[in-house]
């Protein structure tokens, strides 16, 4: 055998030589320019840098001739565990990036869809991460902003917009596997309660309907006796559950979609029926730890809000010309939690 595929693959690599004859100007400039060693015009860089930003040159561009690129991160505000994660895991990312790029947050109530959508088109960043719910307005305002950045949607995708990429766990495989372990778990006899946050969330939905699918399809006996909206609200999510678990409709399984892990124990506690129905939630948080070892939660479902941080920006820095380009998917695996490896 021969190396000669690997060899003419290399060949058709953009380098500096394609980069010299984009910007026309000489090998020995564009090695000057790259290595940051003086010499050249700014007119002459600017020429260089562009023309390997076209090309794809696979390496870092010096930091003095890149402009200063401004990300902003426009989230619906919420209480729960992960969301905090998620903020402290942008402050993390942005503490990481060089001084050219810039990263700010701007949070809004979950009830202030206008002033989110108003936010989305009057903001100046070159690029925007978003978590939001797929609101009519919110919809039309990322399609405004079109050509003036480009949008990344986080944690909860709004697949009708324009956005360049989404970024996160596939909620609706998510939710066939919390299906699968319910089934498995509780015999598969009986009946589920579903908790949800909003389903105008389309992360949500996904996970809801994954759970119906896989019901359907590793225990076609069960069914989901109700799906309860909390709104994000700990207190309303509680009360819902005690009343769904005072019907004695033959409750074996428990699937928490959202946040509140902790206040959904604590009703199943209060109940009687910690450790006997089948509980499965997501993000392994302190909460969801203490009641896996507790043997309250049987599994919790993480999708990593640090690597989807992480990767969010990439994609816009990517993007934007910032960072080489590379192959990276911006599906974020999730993974599964028990008692023995929380």
């Amino acid at each position: 055998m021969t190396d000669e595929p690997r060899q003419e693959a290399r060949a058709h690599r953009p380098g500096l030589r394609e980069v010299a004859e984009s910007a026309g100007v000489s090998l020995a400039t564009v090695d000057r320019v790259l290595n940051e060693r003086g010499s050249a015009s700014a007119e002459t860089v600017q020429r260089v840098i562009e023309a390997a930003r076209r090309l794809g040159l696979r390496r870092t561009l010096p930091l003095p001739y890149r402009r200063t690129l401004r990300l902003e991160v426009v989230m619906v505000r919420s209480r729960t565990s992960f969301f905090t994660r998620f903020t402290e895991a942008v402050l993390q990312v942005a503490g990481t990036l060089d001084r050219g790029v810039i990263v700010a947050r701007t949070l809004f109530e979950e009830r202030e869809t206008r002033r989110m959508a108003a936010r989305i088109g009057a903001s100046e960043a070159d690029g925007l991460i978003l978590y939001g719910g797929e609101h009519r307005e919110i919809v039309q305002a990322i399609a405004a902003r079109q050509r003036r950045g480009p949008v990344v949607c986080v944690v909860t995708d709004l697949p009708s917009t324009p956005r360049i990429a989404y970024v996160g766990i596939d909620h609706a495989r998510a939710g066939r596997t919390a299906g699968l372990f319910a089934a498995r778990l509780s015999g598969a006899t009986g009946a589920a309660v579903v908790l949800t946050n909003r389903l105008v969330f389309q992360a949500h939905q996904a996970r809801v309907e994954g759970f119906r699918e896989g019901l359907a399809r590793y225990a076609p006996g069960m069914r989901i006796a109700e799906v309860l909206e909390g709104h994000d609200e700990q207190e309303r999510l509680a009360a819902l559950l005690r009343a769904a678990l005072r019907g004695g409709r033959g409750i074996s399984a428990l699937y928490n979609t959202g946040g509140w892990n902790r206040a959904v124990g604590a009703a199943l506690g209060e109940a009687g029926l910690a450790g006997r129905i089948v509980f499965i939630g997501h993000e392994l948080t302190t909460a969801a730890a203490e009641l896996l070892r507790a043997g309250t939660m049987s599994l919790a479902i993480d999708q990593a809000p640090e690597l989807q941080a992480r990767r969010a920006i990439e994609v816009l820095l990517k993007h934007l010309g910032a960072l080489p380009p590379d192959a990276a998917p911006n599906e974020i695996p999730f993974t599964l939690h028990s008692a023995e490896n929380c």
